[in-house]
């Protein structure tokens, strides 16, 4: 594929080269942050008559909706409770007014695991909820609220977000492939959206590395303008910060129906932001959520492309195979599938369904997975699978060579360069993997004679039967001569005279 710029992820002691990266578009001129206004009118609890399905523990009892419909302007609509584990999330309806029309009640999905994982900053004080549902500009809403038997849900909110206006929301971004190279999708910024970086709470958080992507979709209507949709993404953010309680936007990406990426949580397009995503699995990995509902209808072909784009370029950053699979840690918590503390195989590019008890990301849009994953290792073509140096520290008079170790996508002729501190290539290693590459190098250069000490570069790059490129890999080894323990006289052989120093 065409050259991918990005930072090389650090592997243990090995030191990576720093090369160039691709970073969100710069923001149009014309953006500018917008602070979003949240209402939040209680819920008051009321028994109603039972319904007439037969009696049992699942029996739902209507509660007390608002007494009257709450007059607010308004975009996005949700509800939520304090956090007790006890509580099983209520079915909630919705309806709401709009240029004097009363919409038809429509039930809002909760959240299930759109979450933090426990332990993390952005679980402090955090509220479980519904999921925001945009519903366009209204005037005026009104809920009902139905609770299974048992402990009931305290300190309900309905939840009224308005995003405000920007010059963002007539931004017209053509989704242009053409202009860049594939491996290097353009994604929106956060200010393209008019994100008010006030309203997040602390610092993102970030893991060491990413070693999957999970995807999600928002379940909102699929009927959104593309003007439309900077508001909506700025609705989503004020409803996870304000009324979810989360330091930020849960999602790392967002993609709408018009094909085109959005920045989602801050901190970096190119680094593991630990987002909120998906509950017991944030950590090593990240999320990518379509706008709109994909339950009973497939993503458009601008929408699976884009995705596609942003999966090949993130996935081949940190040489991950989007054909294998990776084994998680379960932070638990929320509606994780998994207990907290065991480990799960997931495919390295998964759906939200598949770690946790959700119908996330749509019965379409999980269809389509794999063939999302056969398109993602096409667009990444003869990509290096965890390149790896080992040992990455080595000393004089060692009798262990250094070993590079690299997965291959496909088929593809291969070189590694070693390359000393004044970047003077003193050895090359060239061969054709279809697998697998496996170098072996004795600390001598091209003709023999060993190195001295120092720091020296080993770069693996490759090249297809179709003149496509993987993203280089490099590394750097220490080569150090051994310190003299106390009492001791150590002498590597050509080194240092016979006799040891006084």
């Amino acid at each position: 594929m065409p050259r991918l710029l990005s930072s090389l992820a650090a592997l243990g002691l090995v030191t990576p080269a720093v090369i160039g990266l691709p970073v969100a578009t710069a923001p149009s001129a014309a953006a500018h942050p917008v602070a979003p206004s949240v209402r939040q009118v209680p819920i008051g609890l009321a028994s109603a008559a039972a319904s007439a399905a037969p009696a049992g523990p699942a029996l739902r009892r209507v509660t007390n909706a608002l007494a009257a419909p709450v007059a607010a302007d308004f975009t996005t609509v949700g509800v939520t409770w304090r956090a007790d584990p006890r509580v099983a999330p209520p079915v909630v309806t919705v309806r709401w007014r709009a240029d004097g029309t009363w919409s038809a009640w429509t039930e809002v999905p909760s959240e299930e695991g759109d979450a933090p994982d426990p332990g993390t900053a952005d679980l402090a004080g955090a509220r479980p909820g519904t999921r925001p549902l945009w519903v366009g500009r209204a005037q005026a809403a009104e809920v009902r609220v139905e609770t299974a038997g048992g402990v009931r849900p305290q300190d309900l909110r309905l939840e009224l977000v308005d995003p405000g206006t920007s010059a963002a929301d007539t931004l017209r971004v053509p989704r242009d492939r053409a202009a860049a190279e594939p491996s290097r999708p353009e994604i929106l910024s956060r200010a393209q959206w008019g994100a008010d970086e006030s309203l997040r709470r602390g610092s993102p958080s970030y893991a060491s590395t990413v070693k999957a992507g999970f995807v999600h979709h928002t379940v909102n209507a699929n009927s959104y303008s593309m003007a439309e949709v900077p508001a909506l993404l700025r609705g989503i953010y004020a409803y996870h910060v304000k009324s979810n309680g989360w330091s930020d936007i849960g999602y790392n990406f967002l993609i709408d129906r018009f094909g085109r990426t959005w920045e989602g949580r801050a901190g970096g397009i190119d680094r593991a932001v630990i987002g909120a995503h998906t509950g017991g699995f944030n950590t090593d990995t990240f999320g990518a959520s379509l706008l709109g509902t994909y339950s009973s209808v497939t993503p458009s072909a601008a929408t699976l492309e884009a995705l596609q784009a942003l999966f090949a370029w993130r996935l081949a950053m940190v040489y991950r195979d989007p054909l294998g699979t990776v084994s998680l840690r379960s932070a638990g918590g929320g509606t994780s599938r998994y207990a907290a503390g065991t480990y799960h195989s997931f495919d390295v590019i998964s759906g939200h369904r598949d770690a946790g008890s959700t119908s996330c990301p749509g019965e379409l849009a999980y269809a389509q997975l794999a063939q999302i994953r056969s398109a993602v290792a096409e667009r990444i073509g003869p990509g290096f699978i965890d390149p790896k140096v080992t040992p990455s520290a080595t000393y004089v008079g060692s009798q262990t060579p250094i070993a590079l170790t690299a997965g291959i996508l496909r088929p593809a002729t291969w070189t590694v360069e070693v390359r000393n501190s004044s970047d003077v290539v003193l050895r090359s290693f060239l061969g054709l993997a279809s697998r697998k590459v496996d170098v072996t190098w004795d600390l001598k250069d091209g003709l023999g004679v060993p190195v001295p000490p120092g720091v020296y570069t080993l770069r693996l790059t490759d090249v297809d039967a179709e003149g496509r490129t993987a993203l280089p890999f490099v590394a750097t080894v220490r080569y150090r001569v051994p310190a003299m323990a106390k009492g001791s006289w150590i002498r590597p052989p050509g080194f240092f005279p016979k006799t040891p120093p006084p």
